[in-house]
């Protein structure tokens, strides 16, 4: 694998590694780090009429996954994306009541006062490509399909930011 740098102005200055997970740091003091291994991967079909963060929420609650990364598509009959007002530390929900297509689902999982938490973004787009993207927070399925990637290791925490007023990983 050729090695390509690559900058992200006043953040990081990183080159990628063989490993996806592993960067060189420069400049920064409260960017956390955690160099990740793999577990298990899932497949599944979630099933039609479910709520699909409920649904991915209960798969990894009862595997006792506590760290993941995430995928999915397929077709949602509605949803509700989220956009974050960074002002007013508050999202305003948007509610998408029209049959989809779930183009692009991506998130991870950690825990959030000891339970997972989901964190999903999502594109959506209906048959007349009008496009929908946000922080995915509740969807019906109609019909969808999700990779898992376990990530084992220390536990993977949640806490209140009080700059961002998010609730954002802690400890890596």
């Amino acid at each position: 694998m050729q090695s390509v740098p690559f900058q992200i102005p006043g953040k990081i200055s990183a080159e990628p590694l063989c490993d996806p997970c592993s960067y060189h740091i420069q400049g920064t003091d409260k960017l956390l780090i955690r160099d990740c291994s793999q577990g298990k991967s899932l497949l599944a079909r979630l099933d039609n009429g479910a709520e699909i963060i409920g649904q991915i929420t209960d798969i990894v609650r009862d595997r006792k996954i506590e760290a993941a990364t995430f995928y999915a598509i397929g077709a949602l009959t509605r949803a509700d994306l989220g956009y974050y007002d960074q002002a007013g530390h508050k999202y305003h929900i948007a509610p998408v009541e029209v049959p989809v297509e779930l183009a692009s689902c991506s998130g991870n999982v950690s825990l959030l006062d000891g339970r997972p938490f989901l964190h999903a973004h999502a594109v959506l787009a209906d048959g007349q490509s009008h496009t929908w993207a946000g922080h995915l927070v509740r969807g019906s399925i109609f019909a969808a399909e999700l990779y898992l990637q376990e990530l084992p290791g220390p536990r993977l925490n949640r806490t209140l930011d009080p700059v961002t007023g998010l609730n954002l990983w802690s400890e890596l």
